[in-house]
């Protein structure tokens, strides 16, 4: 048994950030691998919002997915022509 007491959940929220607000963008644009997980955890929202959130964000091209197995999405940011 583990010396450590149980884990808390905690409730995410069900609202998703402004996905056009400089900081949110700023946020996703820090990010090693975009998830599900790492989006939820950052803006704690519910994994299912940060999903919805990354489809949205897939939809306008702003990120892509770039693996993916039975139960992850990885995606990264798209480079933009702009930075060349």
């Amino acid at each position: 048994m583990s010396s450590q007491g149980p884990n808390e959940k905690v409730a995410g929220s069900v609202e998703m950030p402004d996905l056009e607000s400089d900081e949110v963008m700023g946020a996703i644009r820090g990010m090693k691998a975009i998830t599900a997980t790492g989006i939820a955890s950052r803006f704690n929202l519910k994994v299912s919002v940060a999903k919805r959130m990354l489809d949205i964000l897939e939809e306008r091209e702003i990120i892509k997915m770039v693996t993916r197995s039975s139960n992850l999405k990885v995606y990264a940011m798209v480079e933009s022509e702009d930075a060349q």
